[in-house]
């Protein structure tokens, strides 16, 4: 069988043959990579054989197709996309074109010239026309145009899509938290409004093949890892629709979906931080939560970024001895006032980093500490505070524990952040830092729906 696609197969040298055999006839030639042959391919075919009696296609060599691609391209060999475009009835012979490529992205001379076609056939968005018309006018070859477009009952697509589409990942965000946290939990503000400051940050998480890639993040960091794959698992389920719905009714159904799992004990912040990207600060009530400070200019958060140390205890936290401290304390008269100055601190970070004040964002997240360790004692340990203390005398302005703490990550304001982090990583062999980038796409964005 293989054989009736074998015949199909033309070397340059057999082309003046096939011209002399049928000089009666009108030869159409059209030429590409054809490198995944998809359904606009077959009706290009389809164009070109309209033109005349039979269709011979030029298919570029694999050295040309990366030259003009790119690396990693063709994702197919020459012989088997030779082989494959032969064997499509359209087709009367399939050859492989020139080694080398001319101007105008010419691969094809030495074929037109022993081939001689009658016609040559280009779709009409080519972006080098003048030089193969210059070479057409030479040789006494038509040129034809057509349209790059399919049938209604079909989808259009290209051989970037499709690879685009093979490769593609769920990507999601993780988040710092600046100041702010536990007001986001409706069973803890029993009513009030909480306010919590935070930016979604890069690398991003992915999901590819059901395999997730963690992007190098240890997990227990208090960066909201968990929450990330979460929201992973369910945009990525066949039954889940993210395109038809807004940021916020993604954020709310990641919401729900956590807190069926953990009893509705967790607040809303790290949702809605992975799913609306950049900076935000949210108020947070028994059932909403919206963004009320977003427009902070792009540079103050640019400089803003540069000012910034994430690193790493080396200590993994262990989230739910502090989850379970703070329920313990909050209706307490001092646990119901750190409650009341994280509120406070979660919008004035906010105000202060609108007008660029680092040092008043670094007072306030140094405020958002003292009261995550008043509301409880967990969040911190002799170890942690003896990095925290060190930093401060070293060039930190302020910082805090990320997440409920008790270990994972502390950020830090410096206004020489690389310094700060040598000194660190000299007296504290354990800590390592955490490379990053504000993400500032939204998740329907980063993940194109």
């Amino acid at each position: 069988m293989f054989e009736r696609i074998r015949a199909k197969v033309l070397t340059a040298e057999m082309l003046p043959g096939i011209r002399q055999k049928f000089r009666d006839k009108k030869i159409v030639f059209c030429t590409g990579c054809f490198d995944i042959l998809q359904s606009g391919h077959a009706v290009f075919f389809s164009q070109c054989r309209e033109f005349g009696d039979l269709l011979v296609v030029g298919i570029g060599r694999d050295k040309v197709v990366e030259q003009l691609k790119g690396p990693g391209r063709p994702v197919n060999p020459e012989q088997n996309r030779l082989h494959l475009v032969a064997a499509l009835e359209e087709v009367s012979y399939a050859v492989l074109n020139d080694d080398t490529v001319e101007e105008g992205k010419i691969d094809f001379r030495h074929i037109l010239e022993l081939l001689h076609p009658d016609v040559f056939v280009l779709n009409d968005d080519d972006t080098a026309i003048e030089p193969k018309k210059k070479l057409c006018e030479r040789l006494g070859i038509q040129m034809q145009f057509v349209k790059r477009e399919v049938p209604h009952e079909l989808e259009p697509t290209s051989t970037t899509r499709i690879i685009d589409k093979i490769n593609f990942a769920w990507k999601a965000p993780l988040r710092i938290d600046f100041s702010g946290g536990w007001t986001d939990v409706p069973f803890i503000m029993q009513g009030k409004k909480g306010y919590v400051s935070n930016v979604a940050i890069s690398p991003l998480i992915e999901l590819k093949g059901g395999q997730l890639n963690f992007s190098g993040y240890p997990r227990g960091s208090g960066l909201s890892t968990s929450t990330a794959v979460k929201l992973l698992e369910m945009i990525s389920a066949k039954t889940y629709n993210a395109e038809s719905k807004s940021l916020q009714v993604i954020a709310e159904d990641l919401f729900n979906l956590e807190n069926r799992e953990l009893n509705w004990a967790i607040g809303r912040q790290d949702q809605y931080s992975i799913v609306y990207g950049g900076f935000h600060c949210f108020e947070f009530g028994t059932d909403y939560a919206r963004p009320v400070i977003s427009d902070i200019s792009h540079s103050i958060l640019e400089d803003f970024q540069k000012k910034l140390l994430l690193i790493h205890t080396g200590v993994s936290r262990n989230a739910q001895t502090a989850v379970e401290e703070v329920y313990r304390n909050f209706k307490t008269p001092e646990g119901a006032s750190a409650i009341d100055e994280l509120a406070r601190c979660g919008y004035e970070f906010a105000l202060a980093l609108q007008k660029g004040d680092f040092a008043l964002c670094a007072e306030i997240m140094n405020r958002n500490f003292a009261a995550q360790k008043k509301l409880a004692q967990s969040t911190s340990n002799a170890f942690i505070e003896e990095v925290y203390k060190f930093a401060l005398n070293h060039g930190a302005l302020g910082g805090k524990i990320c997440g409920a703490g008790g270990g994972g990550a502390f950020v830090f304001i410096s206004h020489d952040p690389e310094a700060l982090k040598h000194q660190i990583k000299n007296r504290f062999v354990e800590c390592f830092e955490i490379d990053f980038r504000f993400e500032y796409r939204n998740v329907k964005e980063l993940n194109k729906v």
